[in-house]
């Protein structure tokens, strides 16, 4: 019996599957296309540090734009995508700013998904923010002006000894009228403990009127829905 050389048998072996692999691997790609409807997949680069700031009945964003100079639009969608708002691309240099504002919200808590677009349609890898509030007269209705501990007058001077004020509270503003018989208006920090108003004309009216913000980075101030008047 005479017998092939071991060689020759493990080269055609190795053939043969080689053959096969590239038969599969085509048959893999062409399954791939068909998925695609034979259309390649692009990804339009995407915005970086998106930041998402409530404020009364909006929202407002700010991002670091892509760099991908195919990249035409920005859109932001909220309500399950329901709703949404477009925004061009006005510039690719990554060190710049964008924002765009999204006006006549209720006062809720919103998800929201951003995503650049190119001129074809296609859209970026989505960036979501969500829980992000919409504030309005629900979250203004609770608000109260900055107690008063005690108050006085010392001869023309008014004093006026605040308590601890609230960790959103932004500032309270007191009207008076002056020895001159002008009305004044003077702001007071959270920090102040103690006020004196050295001009201040005994008998008239004094008001406090104090403004919060919801969180540090709120892009508006809500007030009390009506001053205090200080009584003597």
């Amino acid at each position: 019996m005479q017998f092939k050389p071991l060689h020759t048998s493990f080269a055609a072996l190795a053939g043969f599957l080689l053959l096969g692999g590239l038969l599969a691997c085509d048959k893999q790609a062409t399954d791939y296309r068909a998925f695609l409807n034979d259309k390649e997949k692009i990804y339009p680069g995407v915005m970086n540090q998106l930041e998402a700031l409530p404020g009364r009945d909006r929202v407002r964003f700010s991002w670091k734009p892509s760099a991908d100079p195919s990249v035409k639009s920005y859109k932001i969608t909220w309500n399950r995508g329901q709703s949404s708002q477009e925004v061009a691309a006005i510039t690719h240099d990554p060190a710049q700013t964008m924002t765009a504002t999204v006006n006549g919200l209720t006062e809720d808590s919103y998800d929201f998904t951003v995503y650049a677009l190119d001129g074809a349609g296609n859209i970026s890898v989505p960036v979501e923010r969500s829980g992000i509030r919409s504030y309005g007269e629900r979250y203004e209705s609770g608000l109260r002006n900055r107690g008063v501990v005690s108050k006085w007058f010392e001869s023309a001077t008014l004093v006026i000894q605040w308590a601890t004020a609230d960790t959103v509270h932004t500032g309270s503003r007191i009207v008076y009228t002056d020895l001159a018989g002008n009305e004044q208006t003077v702001t007071v920090d959270p920090e102040v403990t103690e006020t004196r108003l050295a001009d201040c004309r005994e008998g008239e009216p004094v008001s406090v009127l104090s403004g919060y913000k919801p969180v540090r980075l709120a892009i508006d101030t809500f007030y009390a829905l009506k001053p205090d008047t200080l009584k003597f």
